[in-house]
């Protein structure tokens, strides 16, 4: 975005609204002279016609990527020179994804320490972006990203977008984490104009009770075909249109970086009156997953591969819950091989019925430390501790906090009129599904901080999840701990 910028986004910071909405346009027409670009074209119609293609066809795709791959990577970057040269391999044994399993996981920390050397030598600057991506934790990891490989990535989204009936030039409203209204602006013009791209930004960072019913009277005004964002927050103005007996139609909602829960996805498509579409994505640019009409997740295998790792690192069989690693086969400049994300999610079998020969994959469970650990030791995901908004009308948002095991805090940002009643029904709730032996407390406050993308954590923990669940052990640590059970 162009506030991303140091000096573009000083000088947007110091114009006034109309030449700020006047930059956001220019912003977009970029976008659009993107999108008529040869290569991008010639991207979006392989993608095309690679979605129709049978399984075994798309799989001898992805492995002749993969072999491109490796070969670059053992030839120009030294830290995959030296992995290669430590195990005896060379690039002819990694054949396909499945000899994939003879490296080791790359983990975020080891990007961090090892940046330098997973620079391949042979790129040259003006061929890449720096990206930085934190994920849930907010701590940024710094990443070289081919600008061709971004421009891949944008073509992934819109071929999800037309599978909804999208069509360049329609109506969408923006709602992330995004600065453009800066986050501790409190008055004024809580949204700018794309008119280069038909799209309004609404400010993800201003979702209060003041500023909603404006969003709700833009939507009425604009009304948009198509509403994309994070899914924390179309949830948050779709639980305050349920509350204010609102209903906007759309015809589709396009959810990304976070997380979708099933209260989500049915509050969302009630109140806006259309299917969700959910993609699972990173910053790190590598295995993309995206929802079709049917609902399923479709494995984007041209831009990488993903698979699902037990504990003890060996393949997790289909339908097991594991941690995503991810392989991606666009980015040259710093390529990241079996990458741990630090997502879990499984793998699914069979023929969706959209015809697409796409592979199937489950949703994303959530990060391995989104969870809360009760007092007996039990793992509680996300999904199924969030309903307790179902039963508590007077809260814009909440969030549980764990700093030790068996204790938790409910943070609320409450709405007009909440009260001790509220407040025991939301321990009620949260202690059905936690059980007895955990302590509950509630902590109101006047707002609940973000990230600094603009995304909600609902579980924030500061429990070593990783030495809890036996995922931060290595091979031989987990040996000892089978054989003395």
């Amino acid at each position: 975005m162009i506030y991303d910028h140091p000096l573009i986004g000083w000088i947007y910071r110091s114009c006034p609204l109309p030449l700020q909405n006047a930059m956001v346009s220019g912003y977009g027409l970029l976008q659009r002279k993107e999108r008529h670009s040869p290569e991008f074209r010639r991207i979006l119609a392989e993608l095309k016609r690679t979605e129709r293609s049978s399984l075994a066809a798309l799989e001898e795709l992805q492995a002749e990527c993969l072999r491109k791959l490796i070969r670059h990577a053992y030839e120009n970057v030294p830290y995959y020179r030296r992995v290669f040269e430590e195990r005896h391999l060379t690039p002819p044994d990694i054949q396909t994804p499945a000899d994939l399993y003879k490296l080791p996981v790359l983990t975020k920390q080891a990007v961090r320490k090892h940046a330098d050397d997973l620079r391949a030598r042979n790129v040259s600057r003006h061929q890449y972006w720096i990206g930085r991506t934190g994920g849930s934790t907010g701590i940024p990891l710094k990443l070289l990203l081919d600008r061709s490989c971004i421009l891949f990535d944008h073509a992934l989204i819109r071929r999800l977008w037309s599978w909804a009936g999208y069509e360049p030039g329609d109506r969408v409203v923006i709602l992330r984490g995004l600065t453009l209204v800066p986050p501790n602006e409190h008055r004024g013009t809580y949204w700018r104009y794309d008119w280069g791209e038909n799209k309004i930004y609404l400010s993800g960072f201003h979702l209060s009770s003041e500023v909603m019913p404006v969003y709700v009277q833009k939507l009425r005004e604009w009304k948009p075909k198509f509403i994309a964002g994070y899914p924390s927050c179309v949830f948050t103005l779709a639980r305050f249109m349920e509350h204010a007996g609102e209903q906007i139609p759309a015809q589709a909602i396009f959810t990304s970086s976070e997380k979708l829960t099933e209260l989500e996805r049915s509050v969302i498509e009630r109140q806006f009156q259309c299917k969700v579409w959910d993609r699972y994505g990173t910053g790190e640019r590598l295995a993309v997953t995206q929802q079709c009409e049917y609902g399923a997740y479709h494995q984007n295998v041209e831009s990488g591969i993903l698979q699902v790792d037990s504990p003890l690192g060996q393949p997790a069989a289909v339908g097991q819950k594991g941690m995503l690693i991810q392989t991606g086969l666009t980015n040259f400049s710093m390529p990241l091989i079996r990458y741990a994300i630090g997502d879990i999610g499984s793998l699914v079998n069979g023929k969706c019925p959209c015809g697409r020969g796409l592979p199937l994959a489950g949703p994303v469970e959530g990060r391995k430390d989104d969870v809360i650990v009760t007092a007996e030791g039990r793992l509680m995901p996300r999904a199924g501790l969030d309903q307790i908004y179902e039963f508590v009308q007077n809260i814009e948002r909440c969030q549980l906090v764990q700093r030790r095991v068996g204790e938790v805090i409910i943070r609320v940002q409450p709405r007009p009129g909440f009260n001790h009643a509220d407040s025991e029904e939301l321990v009620r709730q949260l202690r059905k599904r936690l059980g007895v032996g955990t302590t509950i407390g509630i902590e109101p406050v006047e707002r609940l901080e973000l990230t600094a993308t603009g995304k909600q954590r609902f579980i924030v923990s500061e429990l070593d999840v990783d030495r809890i669940t036996g995922m931060g052990l290595d091979l031989q640590s987990w040996k000892e701990k089978f054989s003395q059970t």
